[in-house]
């Protein structure tokens, strides 16, 4: 007769437990092995707003790089300076060697790393003075449209009052100079007074709109500047391209629309549109 609780097909059935147990450490084991060999997920640290920052993510979005978006608060000090020693952005941390900082280094070096998919992704930037002269021509216009805008709107480097603060007071409004406007020449309630000063935006944002229009030529299609395919001229101009699309009233031509709405898929990067002022 059958102990108790016995099964006569399996006449290890008692042993089933003790394997079972052994396969299931097995498994933890594996995972963790796996684990502990798989590269760390990247981190960049970034503000929303910051072009410079949009370069890196662009970049990681066309290359389908996972990786972690980190938004610092723009008065913190305290976390870039222990990462790279000072406050900067963006900051890349893969997690192996030391963070650094600067752009195009971030874009550059990890477009070289077969760690990150396909070498070679980016075109090196061109020669074309013609967008830089196009960039320099816009400058004036849209900080006075762009910087007050950031801070109106809920980007996550300005979700306190001190954030803000910080903000206003370290990026000055033409026609002033970035000492005259951190001096103690200013008060706190006199610089947010110019940054609330809306009477000449409709002036500003007729010039930009004609600006527009200059741009137009200049890009060859969506899914390039420059003729050729995807370079690092891509990376910098729709980067600064994305930052416009926070001022309401803008007209962006046929072109220059269908090139930001490309590189916002592609990149996976959101425009400001929905959220525009």
């Amino acid at each position: 007769s059958s102990t108790p609780h016995s099964n006569p097909a399996s006449p290890n059935w008692w042993r089933a437990p003790k394997m079972l147990a052994r396969v299931a450490t097995l498994f933890v084991s594996s995972n963790a092995l796996a684990s502990a060999l798989a590269p760390a997920r990247p981190t960049l640290y970034v503000y929303d707003h910051c072009p410079f920052c949009v370069r890196a993510r662009l970049a990681f979005g066309l290359k389908g790089i996972k990786h972690d978006v980190r938004f610092m608060a723009n008065d913190d000090v305290d976390l870039p300076t222990s990462l790279v020693g000072k406050k900067i952005a963006p900051i890349f941390d893969d997690g192996n060697s030391a963070p650094y900082a600067e752009s195009l280094d971030i874009v550059r070096n990890v477009d070289a790393d077969p760690a990150y998919g396909t070498p070679g992704a980016f075109r090196p930037l061109s020669d074309r003075t013609d967008l830089k002269a196009w960039q320099k021509s816009v400058q004036t216009p849209l900080r006075l449209l762009q910087r007050p805008r950031y801070v109106k709107t809920y980007l996550p480097e300005f979700v306190t009052g001190s954030s803000r603060d910080t903000f206003v007071k370290n990026h000055q409004l033409p026609p002033y100079e970035k000492a005259n406007w951190r001096s103690d020449e200013f008060t706190m309630d006199e610089r947010w007074a110019m940054y609330n000063d809306q009477s000449r935006d409709a002036e500003l944002i007729a010039e930009v709109n004609q600006k527009l229009q200059d741009l137009e030529p200049l890009i060859h299609c969506p899914d390039c500047a420059t003729e050729g395919g995807v370079s690092l001229d891509d990376i910098d101009l729709w980067s600064r391209l994305r930052s416009l699309t926070i001022v309401k009233g803008l007209v962006f031509p046929p072109k220059v629309r269908a090139y930001l709405d490309t590189f916002a898929d592609r990149g996976d990067l959101p425009l400001y549109d929905a959220i525009a002022l």
